[in-house]
């Protein structure tokens, strides 16, 4: 392809992205006004539901678990037809789901963070997962792998009964399976088998938007600064503090009182980061250290998610034929257009302080300069199974869609644990 057709590929690529985002900020900007008139909800919550039944929380958690355990053995069925390895199925766990950063985790898991030789880099990596797999570590012999898949398997079946609750909350029964379905089968699911973030960090933030919907936002901030002590979006969970308080305006609620409650619930929120700066300069000296290194290492520096977006499609373009054609920058892409498209035509179905929240969430996360993982951090979206479940495409395409995300799953589980090429 000549350079002239890739560079218009990509404008347009990054012209769309800015068209779709700027309908979805304009409609959040009209909400907004509604909101602060008291024409509309802030939480979307007219009258207060009922809490989901406790046997449908049940089994959406127990679905959960028992999907990953097909997963693992379904990893493992193709580790040995394939001749990959002659392992025993516990033995096997390793060769199979130790790749990319999970090295990581484990290593500062065991030995904590340094600021020399390679082992320097994992600084870049927030602390609350390897914390929690060190302390989960005596319930697993002391392997550190099998407790990061512990974590992320406990917090995989807390945050598949929470995306089942909220959707319960707001829109009943069908949405709420259609939401823990989409939760559940999508292809990037596959993470929450990993020693990954991705489990905790969702389960964190819901249960932030949750304990908040339910009138305890102390409770919802500190889940919120667990968010942001696993990955550095955990912060965005502040936003919807904010929300909250400009919810009360139109109620003549928003005194002194409630405003520095707001300020306390924020600051909270994002006491997470600020730890995790002081881990920085304890390690390094400098608080900011892990920006250094994300930058010469991994050539990422703050950026546009439209940048992203042509950058994504230059890579995609001009890599046709190479193993991370499809897995990488193929699967971003459509990602990205998938996100897009959802925020664009389908951020008015959902709760505006959860949409608002998407909005935000999905220009931060796609905004570096080097975007490797960008659908993974989509997947982390925790409003992404409803604004999913909601779409207009009937029952029958609702179904189709599961089903292809189904078997996409089944090719993902390939890719991260046999291929090696899902980051």
């Amino acid at each position: 392809m000549n350079d002239s057709l890739m560079r218009t590929l990509e404008t347009a690529a990054a012209a769309l992205s800015l068209l779709l985002m700027g309908a979805c900020g304009v409609e959040l900007a009209l909400r907004l006004v509604r909101v602060l008139r008291g024409q509309e909800k802030a939480d979307g919550l007219t009258q207060r539901r009922k809490t989901a039944p406790a046997s449908a929380l049940l089994t959406a958690a127990g679905i959960c678990l028992l999907s990953r355990l097909a997963l693992y053995l379904l990893a493992y069925a193709m580790y040995r037809l394939l001749g990959v390895g002659s392992d025993g199925l516990l033995t096997s766990l390793t060769p199979l789901w130790t790749h990319w950063d999970t090295r990581h985790y484990i290593g500062i898991a065991a030995e904590g963070y340094t600021a020399v030789g390679d082992e320097r880099l994992r600084l870049v990596f927030f602390p609350l997962y390897p914390l929690l797999m060190r302390l989960l570590s005596p319930m697993t012999g002391g392997n550190l792998l099998y407790a990061g898949m512990l974590v992320s398997l406990l917090c995989s079946a807390a945050a598949a009964a929470m995306v089942y609750d909220l959707s319960y909350l707001h829109f009943g029964r069908e949405t709420a399976r259609r939401s823990a379905a989409y939760f559940l089968f999508s292809p990037l699911s596959v993470f929450l088998c990993c020693a990954y973030t991705e489990a905790l960090f969702i389960c964190l933030t819901l249960a932030a938007v949750c304990l908040l919907r339910r009138g305890h936002p102390w409770p919802a901030a500190l889940c919120g600064a667990f968010s942001a002590l696993t990955r550095m979006p955990g912060v965005i969970v502040a936003g919807l503090f904010m929300l909250f308080y400009l919810g009360k305006i139109p109620q003549k609620r928003a005194n002194a009182r409630a405003l520095l409650s707001c300020a306390g619930q924020v600051l909270l929120v994002f006491s997470g980061l600020f730890v995790y700066w002081i881990i920085n300069d304890l390690v390094t000296g400098d608080p900011l250290m892990y920006m250094t290194y994300q930058r010469e290492n991994w050539f990422q520096r703050p950026g546009t998610f439209w940048g992203s977006t042509a950058n994504t499609m230059h890579y995609f373009l001009s890599s046709v034929g190479e193993s991370d054609w499809l897995w990488t920058w193929g699967f971003q892409l459509l990602c990205m257009l998938g996100i897009y498209l959802l925020l664009a035509f389908g951020a008015g179905r959902i709760p505006f302080d959860l949409a608002a929240y998407s909005f935000v969430y999905t220009a931060v996360v796609l905004s570096p300069t080097w975007l490797l993982s960008g659908a993974r951090y989509l997947y982390a979206l925790c409003a992404l199974p409803m604004l999913l479940a909601r779409m207009r495409i009937g029952g029958k395409g609702h179904a189709l869609l599961l089903a292809l995300s189904g078997a996409l799953l089944v090719v993902w589980t390939f890719g991260f644990t046999i291929a090696i090429q899902v980051l």
